[in-house]
């Protein structure tokens, strides 16, 4: 009650009534004017026809109205007498004023009950409501009952807090699950990250504590040192650019590329790797395939899956191929390696996970996953197509618009 009393609406309320009845009362007294005015009128004329000669229960005509004005004229009693001056008019208007006032006023009565009995109702739901809208804020899983009518004010305030507090319990699951990956992220990553600390501090211990190691033997360490500070540096960047592709930072410079260049591009940076590795390259790309792409990112893309290939399949012979048909585009990478069991064909994407269950302190683990996320930022999709001892073929498909 104290909510109602205190709220600005029932204020409003019963200030709009307060001037109904101001309106009601002015009308009421114009009405009632006019209408005494309009029978003390008819009243004179019934006098002066009776005072020249006509009947009193009959209708004054024009002859007897006149009669009786040449009879009453030296006493200034004509048709043209104000009412007001006659000592009836007030008691007739009176007699108009009152039920005329008393009805007006009754029907604002009337709308003013009705609506502060319908204004509390809409305070009551809302009530109802704001205690659930606060039950809903400790409670996930609880819902907003839908109030009042279909089409009332009060149900689309109902049916717009509940799908607030679904939203809020999505974007609270979204956050609670990426919560849960941020952890296991940052656990794999301070894994890897102290594998390769481990190593670099146990051969700086080393080459420090031992007076006479070699000259081969130290260069040895001092490779491995650097092997593993370049992988931690690696690891460090592509983790960088996952967060970035994650948090959709990345704002793709899309253009009209071509998709040999792309792949003729990666291959040459990989190119030295791929000769210490003795892998050879088959290429069959078509310059004439178009493609609108961001360029930087999708060669990364490329160079990833060639990487991975390099690093985990065993192969000496890796193939990139370009073609088109009237429905996509695809970029294909093969290698003649060991290839993918197929239960092991879903973990590829995963963070920090190796095929074949092979993990390699050299390896970020991040490569085909950031793969994954540019191809399908640029509008692809990844299909793997592997079979143990035949080798394994990423095709990046790209759908035409």
């Amino acid at each position: 009650m104290d909510r109602f009393i205190n709220n600005r609406a029932p204020r409003r309320l019963v200030l709009i009534l307060v001037l109904l009845l101001c309106v009601s009362a002015a009308a009421a007294y114009f009405i009632s004017g006019k209408c005494a005015e309009r029978i003390v009128s008819e009243q004179i004329q019934a006098g002066l026809s009776v005072a020249g000669g006509g009947k009193l229960t009959q209708s004054p005509d024009e002859e007897h109205i006149s009669q009786g004005e040449e009879l009453l004229s030296e006493y200034g009693i004509d048709r043209s007498l104000p009412p007001q001056l006659m000592y009836s008019y007030k008691g007739i208007r009176r007699r108009i004023f009152v039920p005329v006032f008393g009805l007006m006023a009754a029907v604002s009565l009337i709308w003013f009950i009705a609506a502060v009995i319908e204004l509390m109702a809409i305070y009551r739901d809302l009530e109802k409501i704001r205690n659930e809208c606060i039950a809903a804020a400790d409670s996930p899983e609880k819902r907003i009952t839908l109030y009042s009518h279909d089409l009332s004010s009060v149900r689309r305030v109902a049916e717009s807090a509940d799908l607030l507090v679904s939203r809020l319990d999505h974007t609270l699951f979204t956050l609670s699950s990426g919560q849960k990956y941020l952890r296991g992220f940052l656990t794999d990553l301070s894994h890897q990250i102290k594998t390769s600390l481990a190593v670099v501090r146990l051969n700086t211990d080393m080459l420090a504590e031992l007076p006479n190691i070699s000259e081969e033997q130290r260069t040895k360490l001092s490779d491995e040192i650097q092997l593993n500070l370049d992988a931690m540096e690696n690891m460090v960047i592509e983790a960088i650019k996952m967060a970035k592709l994650d948090a959709d930072a990345v704002e793709y410079d899309m253009q009209d590329n071509s998709p040999a260049e792309i792949c003729s591009l990666a291959l040459k940076r990989l190119a030295p790797m791929l000769r210490k590795k003795n892998i050879s390259v088959r290429t069959d790309l078509d310059e004439n395939v178009r493609l609108m792409c961001d360029k930087g990112w999708l060669c990364e893309a490329v160079e990833n899956i060639i990487k991975n290939s390099a690093d985990h399949s065993e192969c000496t012979e890796i193939s990139a191929e370009v073609s088109d048909d009237p429905i996509k585009v695809t970029i294909a990478l093969s290698d003649n390696g060991k290839g993918i069991p197929q239960s092991e064909i879903p973990k590829l994407f995963e963070r920090f996970a190796s095929g074949n269950s092979d993990r390699s302190m050299y390896s970020s683990g991040l490569g085909m996953s950031i793969s994954q996320e540019i191809v399908r930022g640029n509008g692809g999709e990844i299909l793997i197509y592997s079979e143990e001892g035949k080798g394994s073929r990423f095709e990046f498909i790209f759908l035409k618009n």
